[in-house]
């Protein structure tokens, strides 16, 4: 669905419960970004918003492995309203967490926080839903290869289950405990 809402440029309302971190190779991210600066450059020039190729932006200089974090900051720093900043957020944590990034669930949790508002009741519980199940992949600090949302949430499936298998942790018996 990313890649369909965002090759189309003139297309200036992102919805907010669609999911933009999927995967590209270099040459279309690179193609991404050419597209995303052209549009930035037209919005500059009409006076047009400007979010939605700088957002566009930050996604395909993700992709060619270039820092996004200014990007992201900026675009929540310059967020003409809470649906923008929440875009910003959820967009960002999208592309942290395809990649296993530590972080990505706060960047989530406030978009989703900021979202709740303005989403569709169906856009609401699939955010729900979607956020509860990606909650149990393993995050780090170092990037794991990039994953689409159907790998990631079948990943998180198999952890939850395995987890609930488990049951809860046990805590550590102290030999010197007599009463429990």
């Amino acid at each position: 669905m990313s890649l369909d809402v965002l090759s189309d440029p003139a297309r200036t309302e992102l919805p907010l419960g669609a999911w933009y971190a999927e995967p590209v190779a270099p040459e279309q991210a690179a193609a991404m970004l050419e597209r995303a600066r052209a549009a930035l450059r037209q919005a500059y020039f009409s006076g047009q918003d400007a979010f939605g190729p700088r957002l566009r932006e930050m996604i395909a200089r993700f992709w060619l492995g270039r820092p996004v974090d200014a990007d992201h900051l900026s675009l929540v720093g310059t967020a003409a309203g809470v649906r923008e900043r929440a875009l910003a957020e959820l967009v960002y944590g999208q592309l942290l967490i395809s990649r296993k990034l530590a972080g990505a669930m706060e960047r989530l949790d406030a978009g989703f926080a900021l979202a709740v508002p303005l989403l569709a009741p169906a856009d609401y519980f699939a955010l729900l839903k979607r956020h509860d199940l990606l909650r149990h992949l393993p995050l780090s600090a170092q990037p794991a290869p990039a994953q689409d949302l159907a790998s990631l949430l079948a990943e998180a499936a198999v952890i939850r289950r395995l987890q609930a298998a488990a049951g809860p942790p046990r805590r550590a018996h102290s030999p010197t405990d007599t009463v429990g």
